[in-house]
């Protein structure tokens, strides 16, 4: 084998490159290279998980009869004002685990740990929409790339199958995949003079996402868009981005069957809501014909548990006319929006309570 050290060369070599990829899971090269603030919600929504969980443990959440509500859901859930629900709800503990662009696999990974730690929620709130459930979703590119773990995969490959085990296992394995090392934008990031307020912010977003128990400070605090044909404009985009080759997702729907069929076993109230969007928005979901097949596909699961679906675009109970974009309320519809919650929780678990 001495003469035919060259053997060992391409080991040699894969060892140096696997070794020289870890560089690009540093904080200090991830903010050259990666523009979006996406990964930093959905890391430190790990985080969060793991001190809510030991915070129940020890007894914090409880103390004074407090009740405890989880909150699953995309971005559309992620902006209560933690002080406000602090003050109007002094007997709850409200923890947010919502990111963006979310489905039922991520939101079951998170309830899992929860349940299994030995936390019983008083209340879930679990979002719910026909996007979450296609197939040619950005699935990959956000739940699969940015949340999950290797057991969570493995107890689940015949939900996730080849293509998505084959994917994390390459996203884990190198950096690179889910970091992609596009030197010209690292050299337009490092030459650019805001670089330290950018990491800044990420810093300030991951401080602030970990004291408001997951509850993010909006970035367009009390803004809302006035002009009907901007909401119609990123209606349009928004439709054409989620759903132009729209196909179901049986995963997402034997995940989501898992979250029901937990939470009634173990009698843990959940509160299933479809949030407001704008008018423009719900006319062209109305006009989709994937809307009709959507609704009795996840109809057939929520009837099987005796669950229904709260939409918010079709109910007296709750109105807010603000929006910042045309499928985002603003940031003064989360009022009546948690209203409306406790409203359906009370309706539907706590009915003498009325």
């Amino acid at each position: 084998m001495k003469t035919k050290k060259f053997l060992f060369y391409p080991i040699i070599l894969f060892a140096f490159l696997f070794l020289v990829d870890k560089i690009f899971l540093l904080d200090s090269v991830r903010l050259l290279i990666k523009s979006d603030f996406t990964y930093v919600y959905y890391e430190t929504k790990s985080q969060l998980l793991d001190i809510f969980i030991d915070k129940y443990k020890k007894g914090e959440l409880t103390k004074d009869n407090k009740k405890v509500m989880v909150v699953l859901g995309s971005s559309r859930l992620l902006y209560f004002d933690s002080k406000e629900l602090e003050q109007f709800y002094p007997d709850w503990e409200i923890y947010n685990f919502s990111s963006a662009v979310t489905t039922p696999a991520y939101y079951w990974y998170f309830l899992e740990q929860i349940l299994d730690a030995g936390v019983k929620p008083d209340l879930v709130v679990l979002e719910t929409d026909p996007n979450q459930f296609n197939i040619n979703s950005i699935f990959k590119e956000s739940n699969l790339t940015y949340s999950f773990d290797f057991p969570f995969i493995l107890r689940y490959i015949g939900l996730f199958g080849r293509d998505y085990f084959n994917y994390y296992l390459g996203k884990t394995l190198f950096a690179v995949k889910v970091n992609k090392p596009y030197l010209d934008a690292a050299f337009r990031n490092y030459n650019n003079p805001n670089l330290p307020y950018v990491e800044a912010m990420k810093d300030t977003i991951r401080t602030s996402l970990i004291e408001n128990k997951g509850h993010a400070t909006s970035p367009v605090e009390d803004y809302f868009e006035k002009d009907a044909s901007s909401l119609e404009a990123t209606s349009q985009r928004t439709i054409d981005w989620l759903f132009a080759s729209y196909k179901p997702s049986e995963m997402q729907f034997e995940f989501f069957d898992i979250i029901l069929k937990n939470t009634r076993e173990k009698e843990i109230p959940l509160i299933i809501v479809w949030p407001q969007s704008s008018k423009s928005m719900q006319d062209r979901l109305r006009a989709n014909p994937i809307l009709d097949s959507w609704k009795k596909d996840i109809n057939a699961v929520t009837d099987k548990y005796q669950y229904k679906i709260h939409n918010m675009d079709d109910t007296k109970e709750y109105y807010c006319n603000s929006f910042a974009d045309g499928g985002h309320i603003a940031k003064d519809c989360y009022r009546p929006f948690i209203r409306y919650l406790f409203l359906q929780y009370f309706k539907d678990y706590k009915p003498k309570a009325l």
